[in-house]
């Protein structure tokens, strides 16, 4: 059976003059369904679980025996290696707190010391690689040379750009050549992409119409298809809830009975 908490006490709020509200419903378990004592209709109308609050049910942590009377929790137990990272970390012995002044005296050793060579070449800075090229400038330092060079008459040839007409080879498209000998590797590469023979541009927006469409007659059936189909307004006497009388009168099959039969659902183990 499911198990309830009504929150609430419906005896004061009779007393304050208040309506007693409705008590709040969790289900704490599910229930497989048992279909010789309820529907399933009813089943399905149960509340979901609540699997977060448990109502009435005290936590225990024995199984075998009950508890004493003197403990009604869990002792905690720490082991020695527990116990021992739980100490706090323990400060220098040599540390001196608040030092009077902040420089100190430096030892005879320490002024006396003679570094090592190693230590002489570790302390060198870290130099820059010779590859290493600083950023170079946002404006570039045009030199005298270049501003008063003079082009030759080839590099002039050269930069002109080149004159294309393209409009008759458009119009009309180009077949291949018979004989690739006939031209050059880098001419006939550099020929245009013709289209493809069974390429259909796209079709005008305007066509002619044929004289057989105009001088079509439509039949009666496609007359009396294309005729829409009249509805009256609700105000006119239409009925949108009207059932026919062969959906009244229809018998299921003996498939249809058998799928609408609730099957049996099992409780699932945990």
């Amino acid at each position: 059976m499911e198990e309830e908490c009504h929150v609430g006490s419906q005896a004061r709020e009779l007393s304050s003059g208040a309506f007693p509200e409705k008590p709040i419903a969790m289900v704490t378990h599910a229930q497989a369904w048992d279909s010789t004592r309820e529907r399933r209709i009813s089943y399905l109308a149960r509340p979901k679980v609540n699997h977060q609050i448990i109502c009435n049910r005290i936590s225990v942590y024995w199984t075998d025996k009950l508890p004493s009377k003197t403990h009604r929790f869990t002792v905690p137990a720490l082991t020695p290696r527990q116990a021992e990272l739980s100490q706090s970390k323990k400060i220098y012995q040599g540390f001196e707190e608040n030092r009077s002044f902040p420089i100190w005296p430096v030892s005879a050793a320490s002024i006396r010391a003679v570094t090592s060579p190693r230590v002489k070449e570790l302390a060198q800075p870290k130099l820059v690689s010779s590859a290493w090229e600083a950023d170079r400038p946002v404006y570039t330092r045009v030199s005298k040379g270049a501003r008063t060079a003079a082009a030759r008459e080839r590099t002039t040839h050269l930069a002109k750009p080149k004159k294309w007409d393209f409009s008759a080879k458009l119009d009309t498209p180009s077949t291949p050549p018979q004989s690739i000998t006939l031209f050059t590797r880098t001419e006939y590469l550099a020929r245009p992409k013709t289209e493809h023979p069974s390429y259909l541009h796209d079709k005008p927006v305007r066509w002619a119409v044929s004289a057989g469409t105009r001088n079509a007659v439509l039949s009666a059936r496609l007359s009396e298809l294309a005729r829409p189909k009249v509805r009256k307004q609700i105000f006119e006497g239409y009925n949108p809830y009207r059932i026919s009388s062969a959906a009244l009168h229809a018998e299921a099959s003996a498939r249809l009975q058998e799928l609408s039969t609730p099957q049996r659902v099992r409780k699932k183990r945990l």
